[in-house]
C-alpha cells in the first residue's frame, strides 16, 4: 500500500503483511468493489481490510448498494462491525445486506418523492435493520441476551439520481454509531453530521442503540459528491490531513483501481478496516479524464 501523502512516514516502510494461512473457502476478499452509474450519478464502493487483521481475520467493514432506473432513486449503505471477531464483520455484512433489502422492498411497494417521505422510509428502514440484528444477535448467543460482539455502526444515504442540469435533488443520511457522511467541497472532505472529536464517546451500534439515530436532509447540487465512510478510513470530528487527500482524490470519480487505492492507503497513525460509498452527482465525462489512456 502505498503511504499516505503529508502524514508522518512509516515506521515500517517496507512492511507487507503475512499471507493468509486458513481455510481458502472461508476467506473473504481482503479487498471488495462495486460501482457505476444510474441515472446522472456515479457511484463507487468498496472495502480494504486492515493490514494487521489479514493473516487471520476477515474484513469487518462492508457495504451494500441498490438502484432503481425507473423511479430514479439510489440507496447506499456502510457499515462497520465493533470489534475485532468474526461476529463483529458477519453484523457488519448483515447491517447493510438488511438496510439495503428493507428499502428496496419499501420503495418497490411504495415510492416516495419529497424529503420528508424519504426521512421516513430511512427511519423506517433503520428499525427493520435494529430488529432483524437483534434476531440474529440473541440466535448466535443462544438465548435472550444479544451476542457481545454482534454489533455494527451504519449509516445510510437514499437519493435520487435524476439531477437536472445545475439543478439539486433531496438527500437524506442517517447514521448510528460512529461511521459518517461527507460533502466534497473545495477538494476536501467537510463533514455533514456536527460534532467533535471531544464529544465522541462510546461507539453506538445496533442492535440495542435505535434511540442514537441522527439524520440529516440535504440538497445536493449538479457536481457535488457526498461520501459515506468508516471510521476506519476518516473519523468526523477531527481535522485529519486524510480529508484533504481524499477531497483531492475524490473531486472527480476515480478509475475503481483508483477508488480501491485510496480505500487501501497506508496509515502511520491507524490500522483499521475500512469501507466507503461515494456518489458524484450529475455526468463528469470530461472531468479530467478525456487525455488518451494506457492500453
Amino acid at each position: 500500500m502505498p503511504d499516505l501523502p503529508t502524514v508522518d512516514a512509516m515506521d515500517q516502510p517496507w512492511y507487507e503483511p503475512p499471507l493468509f494461512t486458513g481455510d481458502a473457502e472461508a476467506a473473504l476478499p481482503l479487498l471488495a468493489y462495486d460501482g457505476g452509474q444510474t441515472g446522472s450519478v456515479t457511484v463507487r464502493a468498496g472495502w480494504s481490510a486492515a493490514e494487521t487483521c489479514r493473516p487471520r481475520d476477515n474484513c469487518n467493514d462492508a457495504y451494500a448498494l441498490w438502484s432503481d432506473a425507473p423511479t430514479g432513486v439510489c440507496f447506499l449503505a456502510v457499515a462497520d462491525g465493533v470489534g475485532r471477531s468474526d461476529d463483529a464483520g458477519r453484523a457488519a455484512r448483515a447491517a447493510a445486506r438488511v438496510a439495503v433489502s428493507a428499502f428496496r422492498a419499501r420503495w418497490l411497494h411504495d415510492p416516495v418523492q419529497s424529503g420528508e417521505e424519504l426521512d421516513k422510509t430511512v427511519a423506517w428502514v433503520f428499525r427493520d435493520v435494529e430488529s432483524t440484528l437483534a434476531d440474529l444477535s440473541k440466535r448466535r448467543a443462544g438465548g435472550e441476551s444479544y451476542a457481545p460482539d454482534f454489533r455494527s455502526t451504519l449509516v445510510v444515504a437514499a437519493l435520487r439520481t435524476d439531477v437536472p442540469p445545475g439543478g439539486g435533488v433531496p438527500v437524506v443520511v442517517a447514521r448510528v454509531g460512529d461511521s459518517t457522511a461527507w460533502r466534497v467541497s473545495a477538494d476536501m472532505l467537510e463533514p455533514v453530521f456536527g460534532g467533535t472529536s471531544d464529544e465522541l464517546g462510546l461507539t453506538a451500534a445496533l442492535p440495542g442503540n435505535l434511540t442514537a439515530l441522527e439524520g440529516v436532509r440535504l440538497r445536493i447540487t449538479d457536481g457535488e459528491v457526498l461520501a459515506l465512510t468508516t471510521d476506519g478510513l476518516a473519523r468526523d470530528g477531527r481535522d485529519e490531513p486524510v480529508r484533504a487527500f481524499l477531497g483531492r482524490l475524490w473531486a472527480a470519480p476515480p478509475t475503481p483501481l483508483e477508488f480501491l487505492g485510496s480505500l487501501a492507503v497506508r496509515r502511520n497513525d491507524r490500522d483499521d478496516d475500512r469501507a466507503a460509498a461515494v456518489v458524484w452527482f450529475g455526468h463528469y465525462e470530461t472531468a479530467d479524464r478525456s487525455g488518451p489512456r494506457p492500453g
